[in-house]
């Protein structure tokens, strides 16, 4: 089973997975790590990348982020450039949203490719107009 980090300015990795569990009704065994201000991908990325590597069941970590280029996406990408050094599977995908993360945790028993394409595609699908 793909495991699920997600990694965002503070409070929205909480608050994402906060949601999750409202919605599931349960926990989604996700783990959310909130970026501070002044955190930068150098002082934090070694932390990262030990938690991507203590979060692997076996199968690899998909790691969401918020905005791409920012320093929790920054770090995140640092962090997972490391763990697969190391040699655990990792993809990081930026934009998160509640869709996304839902559709990763409903998904997750696929590969880690499919369970990020399924991400991506929910998050994609969820952006709209809806009045």
């Amino acid at each position: 089973m793909i495991s699920i980090l997600v990694v965002a300015h503070a409070p929205l990795a909480t608050a994402l997975v906060s949601c999750a569990r409202h919605v599931l009704g349960r926990d989604p065994e996700v783990i959310a790590l909130d970026i501070e201000p002044n955190e930068c991908a150098q002082d934090c990325s070694p932390r990262v990348a030990k938690l991507i590597t203590q979060a692997d069941r076996g199968d690899g970590v998909l790691v969401l982020t918020d905005l791409p280029g920012a320093s929790p996406s920054n770090i995140a990408v640092k962090a997972s450039e490391v763990a697969r050094l190391e040699g655990t599977p990792s993809c990081v995908l930026g934009g998160a949203n509640a869709a996304m993360l839902l559709r990763a945790i409903n998904y997750r028993q696929g590969s880690l490719e499919d369970v990020a394409a399924s991400a991506l595609a929910g998050a994609a699908h969820s952006v709209l107009r809806v009045d």
